[in-house]
């Protein structure tokens, strides 16, 4: 697929370049305005932007480590397609790791972090734009991932955390009061982490992505079908 990208200029940003052309594709990406399968020209994004071509470069690298952009040698960049398969591989893993990875969390994680956990359930709470929302969501699970002080356990579920944003967005096509039970969930998580509750912290997790995948699964199904 080829999308002619009219993106207005980005004004009002503070941060660096790359970090506001990362954050809008992104957002571009999540909400639909950039579908799977659109092939993402370098040149064509930075003239839509009206930046350089570098931080266009750098932004597609960066969101195709976090799988929402596949670099494709003959292609470029192209917006990651979610499957059924990959849904299902990505979650099955990720309930495998997050009880090894909140046994050693719980106990690990401090006040500050406890603190900066809260202060971004707040901006959830608060957000009405789902994309950014969903990358709220996963700056929330990422500090709660740092809690576990094994970098290549934090590694593997950072990186499947980003995939799953992917999904986490779907799932609200399926559920869009989904956003409510899902904050519900994070104030029991983090106040299982501050109350040293590894049982309960486990519990809340795995309910907590089991609800994701089941409504993700069921907006992929219905996908396929009408294809079918």
């Amino acid at each position: 697929m080829t999308a002619k990208l009219h993106f207005p200029a980005m004004t009002g940003l503070s941060r660096t370049t790359q970090a506001s052309v990362t954050d809008y594709l992104r957002k571009a990406i999540l909400s639909g305005e950039l579908p799977a399968g659109t092939r993402l020209v370098q040149a064509e994004i930075a003239e839509a932007l009206n930046v350089s071509v570098t931080p266009i470069r750098e932004a597609l690298r960066e969101l195709s480590t976090q799988g929402l952009v596949n670099l494709d040698a003959f292609r470029g960049a192209v917006v990651h397609t979610p499957t059924l398969a990959e849904l299902e591989e990505i979650f099955e893993i990720r309930a495998v790791l997050l009880p090894l990875s909140i046994q050693k969390g719980v106990y690990g994680i401090t006040a500050q972090e406890i603190e900066q956990a809260e202060l971004l359930l707040v901006q959830m709470e608060a957000e009405c734009d789902r994309p950014r929302w969903v990358e709220l969501n996963r700056q929330f699970h990422s500090l709660l991932y740092q809690a576990d002080r094994s970098s290549h356990l934090k590694n593997l579920l950072q990186r499947l955390s980003d995939i799953a944003s992917i999904y986490i967005n779907l799932s609200f096509v399926e559920k869009p009061l989904q956003k409510e039970l899902s904050e519900k969930e994070h104030r029991e998580l983090l106040e299982a982490y501050r109350c040293k509750d590894v049982a309960r912290a486990t519990q809340v997790t795995l309910n907590h992505i089991n609800s994701t995948l089941e409504a993700a699964r069921k907006v992929l199904q219905k996908t396929y079908e009408t294809i079918s």
